[in-house]
C-alpha cells in the first residue's frame, strides 16, 4: 500500500542508487569468487585423493557459485545499461525542452510549427522507448535464476582438475584407479 504513494524517482536518485548497488554487488562478486576458488581446489584435492564423494560436494559448490557469478555479471551489465539509458533520458528531456521553446518562438514568429512538433513527438516516443527498454531490462534481470546442469559442469570441472593435475603430477592413471575402487567399494 505504501507503494502507491512514492514519488517518482529524479533521474540523479537513481543513478545514486544503481551506483551504491554496483558497489554491492562488486563486493559480493569478490565473495562469491573467493568462495568458488575454494571449492574448486576442495574439489581438485577430493579427485586428487579419489574421493569422488567429496569431489561431487565440492564440484556442486562450485558450480552454485560460478552460477552466482554469472548473475552477479549480468546484473553488473544491467547496471550500466540502466545508467546509460538514464542519461539518454535525461539528454532526451532537455532536448524536447528546447524543442519546445524553439516551437513557440517559430510560432510567435509565424513559422510553421507542425514539422516541429512532429519532431518533439518524435522525441517523446524515443523517450518513452527508453523507459520502456529499462522495464524490460528490470524483467530480465528478475529472470536471470536459471542454472545450468549441474552434472555437466562437474564433469567439465572433473576433466580440468584432471589435466591439471596430470601437467602437475603426471598421476593421472593413479587417480583414475583410485576413483575406480572407490566406486566398487560403494
Amino acid at each position: 500500500m505504501l507503494d502507491l504513494f512514492k514519488k517518482k524517482q529524479s533521474p540523479e536518485e537513481m543513478q545514486t542508487k544503481i551506483a551504491i548497488a554496483e558497489a554491492k554487488l562488486g563486493k559480493r562478486e569478490s565473495e562469491i569468487k573467493d568462495k568458488r576458488d575454494k571449492a574448486r581446489a576442495q574439489a581438485k584435492e577430493a579427485l586428487s585423493k579419489g574421493d569422488e564423494r567429496g569431489f561431487r560436494v565440492a564440484s556442486k559448490e562450485y558450480g552454485s557459485a560460478q552460477g552466482q557469478l554469472n548473475t552477479v555479471g549480468t546484473m553488473v551489465e544491467m547496471s550500466q545499461t540502466m545508467k546509460n539509458a538514464l542519461a539518454d533520458q535525461q539528454d532526451i528531456t532537455e532536448i524536447v525542452a528546447i524543442g519546445q521553446e524553439l516551437a513557440y518562438a517559430q510560432k510567435l514568429m509565424g513559422f510553421d510549427t507542425e514539422k516541429m512538433e512532429q519532431a518533439i513527438t518524435n522525441i517523446k516516443s524515443a523517450v518513452d522507448k527508453v523507459n520502456t527498454t529499462s522495464e524490460i531490462l528490470g524483467i530480465q534481470m528478475e529472470a536471470l535464476t536459471n542454472t545450468p546442469e549441474s552434472s555437466k559442469e562437474q564433469e567439465t570441472l572433473k576433466a580440468e582438475l584432471m589435466a591439471e593435475m596430470k601437467a602437475e603430477t603426471g598421476k593421472e592413471e593413479e587417480i583414475k584407479e583410485k576413483i575406480k575402487k572407490e566406486r566398487e567399494l560403494a
